[in-house]
């Protein structure tokens, strides 16, 4: 084993987190729901996959995010064989729940907790012909036993940072990581001159496939009953993926605000305790989306709460601007493109560090960055009472993700180009 040092701290760091995320199941969801998918799971995989015999497209992302970023490539590929199968892991179970039905794949599964025998026991299950990777959530074992199984690997919608591990000197263990991809395909140009500086040239700059996906979201769209009529003839909000933060501003413009003005409020996690304390945020003046069909005075309420999952991206029509959530965390910023493809005016928190999609709408003007309460206000008033301010930012919303599509195109014709 070459470099027996990084196998060791690797090794070491990964076993760690695993028995972490065991010790706080019983106190966590998220923890515990990845801990009840790992029960039985490489039986399942095996007893799955061995009854298949079409060839296996296999694709990982940690989350719902990810899929969503690399559905497009998906369907692509889906167009291109349609004879293969596609298989998706997911090592989040926010993702794997929301899309482990998803009729465009054929097999979706938590990914097995990290460790050599259960790669090479999952990878001689799927038995892939190629095999791609979204953004991160990069497995040392996985990604090692799909290159000596010489199957082509693709990493897309790469981002990369100089102070990740794989551009120091201490990084040598995980740059064998990035080395062992067939091709890497890069979000920004910043992205692939750090690969150069680590001697990975085989990659280039196809940029976020996250701009095509938006687009095909606009184009599928469909009509949610009532959501129109809550909102009626009055400006509207969206307030996506929302943590407590967000939703005590909204609090805070909603006392304000002498105009009436609604809020459709999609919090991140939707488990009942959640949506309870945002009811007793709000008090009477809310309902949720699973009672809207049981009330026949939607126009009493100011806010509705939706406790499903899945429906955020189809709420931004109905909002003349959106509030994205995770902005006030690092590294938690949620996806503003969704909302910029419908053509709103977007706000967020301020830390937008990890997040050059959202850095560029606030250099075109389409997005404003909130560090308090009195900022939120704000910007709902301005926008509220100024019309034409609203759809002259709404024009340029849209026209930046029409813009900056194509990243799938990119991609679909190198990998042709390699595997011919």
């Amino acid at each position: 084993m070459q470099n027996p040092i990084g196998y060791f701290l690797y090794s070491f760091v990964s076993r760690t987190y695993f028995i972490l995320v065991k010790l706080v199941a019983p106190f966590n969801k998220r923890a515990k729901d990845l801990v009840e998918g790992q029960k039985g799971l490489l039986q399942k995989i095996i007893a799955n996959e061995s009854n298949t015999q079409n060839k296996n497209i296999w694709f990982h992302v940690a989350s719902l995010g990810e899929y969503e970023q690399g559905r497009p490539v998906m369907e692509a590929l889906k167009h291109l064989y349609p004879n293969h199968r596609l298989v998706v892991t997911f090592f989040s179970p926010s993702g794997y729940q929301a899309r482990q039905n998803d009729p465009l794949i054929n097999a979706a599964y938590y990914l097995p907790f990290e460790s050599k025998k259960n790669a090479e026991t999952v990878c001689n299950a799927i038995a892939p012909v190629m095999a791609f990777y979204v953004k991160y959530d990069l497995w040392y074992w996985y990604i090692q036993t799909i290159k000596n199984n010489n199957v082509p690997l693709f990493l897309i919608a790469a981002q990369f940072r100089p102070n990740q591990i794989f551009f120091k000197k201490i990084g040598a263990f995980q740059r064998n990581i990035l080395k062992a991809f067939t091709y890497i395909f890069c979000q920004n140009e910043s992205s692939l001159n750090l690969l150069k500086t680590i001697n990975i040239n085989q990659a280039m700059v196809s940029g976020d496939n996250r701009y095509d996906r938006v687009a095909q979201t606009i184009e599928n769209q469909k009509e949610l009953p009532f959501i129109k009529e809550f909102t009626g003839n009055n400006f509207t909000t969206i307030v996506g993926s929302s943590y407590e933060i967000e939703e005590a501003m909204v609090e805070f413009a909603l006392q304000k605000m002498e105009q009436k003005v609604k809020f459709i409020i999609a919090p991140h996690f939707v488990n009942p305790e959640r949506i309870i304390a945002i009811q007793k945020r709000f008090k009477g003046n809310c309902i949720t989306y699973s009672s809207i069909y049981n009330e026949t005075k939607l126009e009493a309420f100011s806010v509705l709460i939706i406790d499903s999952i899945g429906l955020l991206a189809k709420l931004y029509k109905y909002g003349q601007l959106a509030f994205i959530g995770g902005g006030f965390k690092e590294n938690g910023l949620h996806n503003s493109l969704e909302a910029a493809a419908f053509g709103t005016a977007i706000c967020f928190g301020p830390k937008l560090k990890r997040f050059p999609e959202a850095q560029e709408l606030v250099q075109q003007k389409i997005a404003i960055t909130v560090n308090e309460p009195n900022d939120f206000l704000q910007i709902l008033q301005q926008y509220a009472n100024d019309e034409n301010l609203t759809k002259l930012t709404a024009q340029k919303s849209f026209e930046f993700v029409q813009y900056n599509k194509g990243a799938t195109q990119r991609v679909m014709d190198k990998v042709k180009e390699i595997l011919t």
